[in-house]
């Protein structure tokens, strides 16, 4: 899998990317929350997600296509932190959990 391309700075106190090549190239930003609701009834699963324009380098640009930029990037990076089996959740609590985690013999 190719992301886009893209590097990773701190701004501000978080860790950021800026897009490098394209429409948003030079566009520093942070994702916040990220959530997924299924939508049942078209058997989908919705992608939702927040995030902050820390350099924009006073860019005119379509916020509705940079947003539908950032959601593809963000699934680029999602699905290959899983198969890198490097993605981490951070914060918020899982209201749903029942039972402690089960932790597996690796031998």
């Amino acid at each position: 899998m190719n992301l886009r391309p893209h590097k990773t700075l701190e701004k501000d106190g978080v860790l950021a990317l800026e897009l490098t090549e394209g429409e948003f190239s030079g566009i520093i930003f942070s994702y916040g929350k990220v959530s997924f609701d299924e939508d049942s009834q078209q058997d989908k699963l919705k992608v939702n997600f927040q995030y902050e324009v820390h350099d924009d380098k006073n860019l005119a640009y379509d916020k509705v296509a940079f947003e539908k930029e950032l959601g593809d990037f963000l699934m680029e990076l999602i699905v290959w932190g899983t198969e890198q089996n490097n993605i981490v959740y951070t914060g918020g609590t899982d209201e749903n959990r029942e039972v402690d985690p089960i932790e597996l013999d690796s031998q």
